[in-house]
């Protein structure tokens, strides 16, 4: 019996050698395909070894760092620091729900620097304001409106200002809506807002 499995065995392996040197090509492109199959395989490996190794620094110097702010502290100096903590974080989500809560006034709310108010709405867009105190005087040498600017008072940062009259424009349509362009511009303060 001994003998009979021994000359299967070889019988099989020459069989096999005669099949790899009739097809040399294919088994060299098995053994290729198969070593590939193991590069990428073991690059993989390293990889994950590689983010599992960044892990556990991560890990050991949060505990490290963890461990410097327990230094000497006792549990109960512990656990005061929390409560401390934790009543003044209840006293900032009292204050900001209150903040949020409470109306802002209109008149205190920032405004644009670069823009023309009537009241409280921003009715054109300057560029490069020229501001002449002494002359008590506004020269914009590019401004953008969206409606004819009339002789009447307008709010620019902290001035009230007379722009009017002027009909030097030049209307400009992009099918939906009309801007006015007025270039250059010139104002007075006549107080502040």
């Amino acid at each position: 019996m001994q003998d009979g499995l021994l000359s299967r065995i070889i019988d099989r392996a020459v069989a096999n050698a005669r099949a790899i040197r009739g097809a040399p090509e294919a088994i060299a492109v098995a053994g290729i395909i198969a070593v590939g199959m193991s590069y990428f395989g073991f690059q993989h490996y390293r990889e994950r070894l590689a983010d599992l190794k960044e892990r556990l620094a991560s890990q050991d110097r949060l505990l490290t760092e963890y461990r410097a702010k327990l230094s000497g502290a006792n549990p109960e100096e512990a656990a005061t620091q929390i409560e401390q903590l934790t009543a003044a974080l209840a006293a900032a989500e009292k204050r900001l729900s209150a903040a949020k809560n409470e109306p802002i006034d209109v008149e205190k709310r920032s405004r644009d620097p670069r823009s023309l108010y009537d009241g409280n709405t921003p009715i054109a867009q300057v560029q490069d304001p020229n501001i002449d105190l002494d002359q008590k005087k506004v020269t914009f040498p590019s401004v953008n409106a969206g409606v004819i600017l009339q002789a009447k008072l307008y709010e620019f940062q902290n001035w009230k200002l007379t722009c009017g009259g002027t009909r030097l424009y030049n209307m400009v349509s992009d099918g939906g809506s009309r801007e006015f362009s007025y270039s250059p511009l010139t104002c007075k303060i006549v107080g502040n807002r």
